[in-house]
């Protein structure tokens, strides 16, 4: 079971991003239950912050309402050493900070992420599976 990036999650909640459609076919598969994933804790984190900094907080309950209720979801808590991990793949690959938090994470769990953004492909032991390749 691969972990799902929260650019996939934001993707599905923005009509306007250029991979909502892939998005939403995603989690229509999650709806079906034909699709299980993992989802990080800090994308919750994440999305707070940006809907925060967009000024969408009104939104963001909505959202994450939405998010809650997928089935074929686990959740998946930071642990230190996934914190530690994270840190080491941001010094020596120059990942971003959200970047290195899934990276750590996936790699802790089966080694697969589900996500749009190429800098996983950098990142040794960790296959990045192209979000429509799940369609």
């Amino acid at each position: 079971m691969p972990l799902l990036e929260s650019d996939v999650i934001l993707a599905y909640l923005n009509e306007y991003d250029p991979n909502h459609a892939t998005a939403e076919r995603i989690f229509q598969k999650l709806q079906k239950r034909e699709l299980e994933v993992w989802v990080s804790s800090v994308s919750l984190i994440e999305m707070e912050l940006i809907y925060r900094s967009e000024k969408m907080e009104n939104q963001l309950l909505k959202d994450l309402a939405a998010i809650a209720a997928l089935p074929n979801v686990e959740y998946v808590p930071l642990t230190p050493d996934m914190a530690v991990a994270g840190v080491y793949l941001r010094q020596t690959l120059n990942l971003t900070f959200f970047d290195s938090h899934y990276a750590a994470t996936a790699l802790n769990l089966d080694r697969k992420i589900v996500s749009f953004n190429k800098a996983y492909d950098k990142v040794p032991g960790l296959t990045r599976i192209k979000p429509d390749a799940l369609l």
